[in-house]
């Protein structure tokens, strides 16, 4: 046998061995219907929670890419993707490792209710062989996330994680928002003590936020965060309609934030999240209320604004499991002859505000509270004077929804006042 034979004997045998290996191949590759079924089973066996997928598309030349499409949990609420794709290497599914170079979500909504079930629940590994997840970045588009008073609000942004599989940065944005609203959290490569630094940079409502956060873990495994912001210039009424709240003052708050986190998953993390800040607003005012004018009629006509000479207190909030809480404290407004001091609680769409008007520079003092529904209050008034009446009818709706709302803004407008009891004139010599 002459050798140019020996070699097309040789390649018809090796040409026949790949048409082989190509027809078991494709006999065992899924398709993608098979794919979509297997994903669903997975999910549930991980997470506990039934998927359905609409459709699964893959391909390995070029850039590996794995597309889930129409992807929905079946819970109520439910969590809902568009379209989300995974970007693989592909030398560590040999070793059994998924690495992720890229994810990305294009269009999803995520009510905050949907994610309780998933809590303690893990998708992947820690680390190591044996079905370890690795990610190196995350990027979303349109993405809505549904708190607990039902508010969507649309985000965008991308994460990238060091190889310790810390946060390198995050950016959050609110798209298609003026004057924009962002966040952007740096890893600056130092630590303090045996925490990791990050340098924190926040826009909104044509102010700024600027600070620093650390991340630490602790001696019993539980990551803590702590951090120091300070925020200038910010446009309260402007923030507030950047996430569909409306408020009921204006001004540009400036002040000082501390803030403090602490939990064994990033989930755990931003759930325990609570913040203490002391601000003041300047140009401050009280939007869609005159006082002067509704002194004047007697509480028939109150449209209108109030700027105020002076506007400060200590706002607290924290995260639990029926959305945030927010407390206000040591709050004090000035208009002309008018000052209030008080207190409020914000929680589960509901107010409890308890404070003081006084008039004249006290010649007259109101106590006042207000609780019930955000949206439409209870007043209670110990009534004075027939001015003091006057005031009480006219004003105290709007200074208690002011004393529940001044730096948040949560409170929609004036609640009603109620049907309310005389008390005994209180006056001050």
């Amino acid at each position: 046998m002459t050798l140019a034979r020996r070699w097309a004997l040789a390649a018809a045998a090796l040409a026949a061995l790949l048409v082989a290996a190509c027809v078991v191949g494709w006999a065992l590759v899924p398709s993608d219907a098979e794919l979509a079924r297997r994903l669903e089973a997975e999910f549930e066996a991980r997470l506990g929670q039934k998927l359905a997928v609409g459709a699964v598309r893959w391909r390995v030349l070029g850039v590996p890419e794995v597309e889930v499409l129409d992807a929905r949990t079946r819970q109520a609420p439910a969590i809902e993707v568009r379209r989300l794709a995974i970007r693989p290497q592909l030398m560590p599914l040999l070793r059994r490792q998924l690495v992720i170079d890229r994810l990305e979500v294009d269009g999803a909504v995520v009510p905050r209710d949907a994610l309780t079930a998933f809590r303690g629940r893990s998708p992947g590994g820690a680390g190591g062989a044996g079905g370890a997840v690795v990610l190196r970045s995350v990027v979303f588009t349109d993405v809505t996330y549904i708190s607990y008073s039902g508010v969507p609000v649309v985000y965008e942004g991308e994460i990238d994680l060091d190889e310790d599989r810390l946060p390198g940065r995050v950016q959050v944005r609110r798209p298609g928002v003026e004057p924009p609203v962002s966040l952007d959290a740096r890893r600056d490569g130092r630590t303090d003590g045996a925490a990791h630094r990050y340098q924190l940079r926040l826009r909104a409502g044509g102010g700024s936020a600027n600070g620093q956060a650390r991340l630490a873990t602790s001696d019993d495994g539980r990551m803590v965060l702590q951090g120091e912001l300070a925020p200038r210039g910010v446009d309260v009424a402007s923030l507030m309609a950047a996430f569909h709240r409306r408020s009921f003052v204006g001004g540009l708050a400036s002040g000082e934030t501390e803030l403090r986190a602490e939990g064994e998953t990033a989930g755990e993390l931003f759930r325990s999240l609570r913040t203490r800040s002391v601000l003041e607003v300047e140009r401050a005012r009280i939007l869609r209320l005159d006082l002067d004018k509704a002194i004047k009629t007697l509480g028939q006509d109150r449209a209108g604004q109030t700027p105020l000479d002076s506007l400060s207190g200590v706002m607290a909030t924290r995260n639990t499991e029926q959305g945030m809480k927010t407390e206000f404290t040591e709050v004090k407004a000035v208009a002309g002859n008018y000052s209030a001091t008080g207190k409020a609680t914000l929680y589960r769409k509901q107010i409890d505000a308890q404070g003081q008007l006084d008039i004249g520079g006290g010649i007259v003092s109101v106590p006042f509270a207000a609780k019930g529904p955000t949206r439409e209050p209870a007043v209670e008034i110990a009534w004075g004077s027939l001015a003091g009446a006057a005031v009480g009818t006219a004003i105290l709706p709007g200074i208690g929804t002011v004393i529940g709302s001044k730096i948040g803004g949560a409170v929609s407008g004036p609640p009603k006042v109620g049907a309310d009891k005389a008390a005994p004139e209180r006056t001050r010599r």
